[in-house]
């Protein structure tokens, strides 16, 4: 389907076949570049989270183009959530779950405005999406300030936005000896102790590596045994697909150095595992892992592990490290700063469609509450330690119910 926007001059086309994108990943991959879009909207993500998630997704890519030059892809996949009898139709960023932050968009600046416009036009009055979900939005992305002023500006979309927690993020000066200078004097000298330490018990060393799928498997295996020793799964336990996901993307050549691992290892093996996610200037920080031997963690391995990893993305020119959901103390006083994070989705400003919102945004609330926070989080692992069983995957229903 393609479409001239006379007042933008953009002329619009939507692509519904995964297939049909491929020629189109040479420029995606220059506007993501050009835009400093994040990993997650890049082509060599999707292609493979299209290739693991796209189960009973129907993608709705729009590619729109100015003077014949790329100024915009977004990929949305629609999907049908039942709550009872309500079938809601919702869209959102394909190449993304609950943990992906977007700061920026594969849109060009001066026309990211006309570009959202169109998509929300077009997933709301044709597609008649009953929901556009942006969600989790930071508010240090660029797109939340965008989508405020045009839901209030079109009068036939509203926007539900209301708060989601927060995320951490690292805003990192040029030199890492400046980024020292932010943490208190006690964590400095803590931290030049403790490397001091680790080489001296272990004979630590520092490696940085693009891993392929095999090592991408050794991580897994370490990460896992950290969490196993407290009954717990651990991220590619609870996250169905995950491990696979990962390990595939990490074979894709065209992904490059984009997939990153920090490790610091001993003659034994590895004592901490860091994995990021690196596009630009901004660095994902996913995973960690840790050693349980208990004098690594008397010498805090895992936070060496951490401003080692700070010190060489500061190096690449990172300037900014996105450090995933939640509190952390640690994070925090290590030069992490907690910034609010927003459930956004724009919906059709109808009666009709914001009470079909309401029901289900309240449904998936319950859900959480009662699945995720009480049994998944409190009364699960309780159980597990009476009965052995092992820890299982999130039910996709809940992942999905994360609007």
């Amino acid at each position: 389907m393609n479409a001239l926007l006379p007042r933008t001059g953009l002329a619009i086309q939507w692509i519904g076949d995964p297939r049909d994108l491929r020629p189109l990943y040479g420029e995606w991959q220059d506007l993501a570049d050009r835009s400093g879009a994040d990993i997650y909207l890049s082509p060599a993500w999707f292609d493979v989270w299209w290739r693991h998630f796209s189960h009973d997704r129907r993608l709705v890519c729009l590619v729109a183009r100015e003077n014949g030059v790329l100024a915009g892809l977004l990929p949305f996949c629609m999907e049908t959530i039942r709550v009872g009898p309500l079938a809601f139709r919702i869209a959102r960023l394909a190449g993304t779950d609950p943990h992906c932050m977007i700061f920026k968009l594969p849109l060009d600046a001066t026309r990211a405005a006309d570009i959202l416009e169109a998509a929300l036009n077009h997933l709301l009055l044709v597609r008649h999406c009953d929901a556009v979900s942006f969600t989790p939005v930071s508010e240090l992305a660029g797109h939340r300030i965008l989508l405020q002023s045009l839901c209030l500006n079109n009068p036939g979309i509203s926007l539900t936005d209301a708060p989601e927690g927060s995320h951490i993020v690292f805003d990192l000066p040029d030199r890492f000896e400046s980024f020292l200078d932010g943490i208190s004097k006690k964590r400095r000298s803590q931290f030049r102790r403790d490397i001091k330490g680790l080489q001296n018990l272990f004979s630590m060393t520092a490696h940085r590596s693009a891993p392929d799928s095999a090592a991408f498997a050794e991580f897994v295996a370490f990460h896992n045994l950290q969490w196993q020793a407290v009954n717990k799964g651990g991220h590619f336990t609870d996250w169905p697909g995950s491990a696979d996901f990962y390990r595939d993307l990490a074979d894709q050549t065209t992904v490059g150095g984009q997939v990153q691992l920090f490790t610091l290892r001993s003659t034994a093996g590895p004592l901490t595992g860091q994995f990021a996610l690196v596009a630009s200037k901004t660095a994902h920080w996913r995973l960690p892992a840790r050693s349980l031997d208990p004098e690594a963690d008397r010498l805090s391995a895992g936070k060496v592990g951490l401003l080692l990893m700070i010190e060489q993305l500061i190096g690449d020119g990172v300037t900014r490290i996105e450090a995933g959901r939640g509190a952390y103390d640690y994070k925090l006083s290590y030069g992490g700063t907690a910034v609010p994070v927003h459930r956004m989705l724009v919906i059709p400003a109808t009666t009709v469609g914001r009470r079909r919102a309401k029901a289900v945004l309240a449904w998936a609330d319950v859900l959480n509450l009662v699945y995720y926070r009480a049994w998944f989080l409190k009364f699960a692992p309780k159980l597990r330690q009476v009965t052995g069983q092992k820890p299982r995957a999130l039910w996709r229903s809940w992942i999905r119910s994360r609007l």
